[in-house]
């Protein structure tokens, strides 16, 4: 055989070899060098699990955490997942992808973002399975919105403090900062000790937006030490307690000076013949007329009669001396039963069978309709239920008059 035989043979036979090998080589389903999809492979698509779809998720700045049920494939070869996140349902802009992710366990692979989704956005995901083959088709595309963080931060309690000279304060807080949520409001819990486990009040008001939020709770008795704390919530979220202040209202008012002789001579008003009635009845039908024919005799004590913006007790004083004419069982009432504070417009009857002064026994009428209004009325009013079913009671006092 000549030389040049032998070199043609073997390179016939290296050629032989090199096509054989490969042949037998892509024959294995488990080679990584496999060309094209292996016949016959069938890869499910992956399930998502979570998020759940359509839930939303509170932004922590920690990588968010997915958990996928696994594919399955009726292949010998290694499974591994590709994932996409997007902003849109086409998957057009990407903000997140893995390529080469590994079967979790158990049926399931939980992975972790590298990188934390932004808040405020809504986010679409979807995942498939891969082989290095053969391609699983892509699971069902489900979204989640991923929103910034409840914050309610606790309000600054800033008045009332100290020792008040009213006791209708008003309170007042320095707004906390409120972010991730809407519809907060502040409760004001008032107690008359510093554990608050006497409750006297608890106030629950919107958050004002201009960064200071208020509220009253009208009248406190007087010379009382009170402790106050707001907190605020959205109705899910609860803000941490204020500070805590506490104060005191005012001392009462000093008693009026007794008026000499009364309220003077009344004119011009139908007078009683004096007397007293039998305890027990009910409220005596004159009153009306007897507090429409002061109004006539004194219109200028009338439009006088607001004493809170400097008027006087004229019109009360003469009506109260017209009806004791009548009964010496009227008198003045003292505000929610304190006798040191005497009602600017309501006038009480005892029909108990005790003594008058500071009787709880009583009927208490309104006769001033539209007090310390721009045209104050004569009125007659019976209060008495109202009053009780606030939870308050009407007193007789006398003013230090009779």
């Amino acid at each position: 055989m000549s030389r040049l035989s032998v070199r043609g043979l073997t390179t016939l036979v290296t050629i032989t070899c090199l096509v054989g090998c490969e042949a037998a080589k892509s024959a294995n389903p488990t080679a990584p060098s496999v060309a094209g999809p292996i016949p016959g492979v069938n890869i499910t698509a992956p399930i998502l699990l979570e998020p759940l779809a359509g839930s939303t998720l509170v932004f922590t700045g920690q990588p968010q955490t997915l958990l996928i049920e696994n594919a399955g494939s009726s292949g010998v070869r290694t499974l591994f997942l590709e994932l996409q996140v997007s902003t849109d349902q086409g998957f057009q802009r990407i903000v997140y992808q893995a390529d080469r992710i590994s079967l979790g366990s158990n049926g399931r692979t939980t992975h972790v973002l590298t990188s934390p989704l932004g808040a405020g956005y809504s986010y679409y995901w979807r995942t498939r399975a891969v082989d290095g083959a053969n391609t699983g088709p892509y699971s069902a595309t489900a979204s989640f919105r991923v929103v910034p963080p409840t914050v309610i931060d606790p309000p600054i309690a800033v008045s009332p403090s100290g020792k008040l000279n009213t006791n209708r304060p008003e309170f007042r807080v320095t707004n906390g900062t409120i972010s991730g949520t809407t519809g907060v409001a502040y409760r004001f819990d008032l107690s008359t000790n510093a554990n608050f486990s006497s409750l006297v009040a608890i106030v629950t008001v919107p958050v004002n937006g201009s960064g200071s939020t208020t509220m009253t709770v009208g009248e406190l008795p007087y010379n009382t030490t009170y402790y106050w704390r707001v907190r605020g919530s959205d109705g899910a979220t609860e803000s941490n307690y204020s500070n805590t202040l506490s104060f005191t209202t005012a001392d009462p008012p000093a008693p009026p000076v007794p008026t000499p002789g009364g309220g003077g001579p009344i004119v011009g008003v139908p007078l009683g013949p004096g007397g007293r009635a039998p305890a027990g009845g009910g409220v005596p039908s004159y009153g009306p007329s007897i507090v429409q024919a002061v109004a006539r005799a004194y219109p200028a004590a009338l439009a006088n009669s607001c004493q809170e913006r400097g008027g006087s007790w004229q019109f009360m004083d003469l009506v109260v001396d017209a009806l004791r004419t009548y009964d010496t069982r009227w008198g003045y009432n003292g505000k929610r039963g304190n006798a040191n504070d005497p009602s600017h417009d309501v006038v009480a009857y005892n029909y108990g069978s005790g003594p008058d002064l500071h009787s709880t026994t009583v009927y208490i009428i309104d006769i001033i309709g539209g007090h310390c209004g721009s045209n104050p009325v004569p009125g007659w009013i019976d209060v008495t239920a109202a009053t009780a079913a606030g939870g308050s009671i009407g007193r007789w006092i006398s003013r230090g008059r009779f």
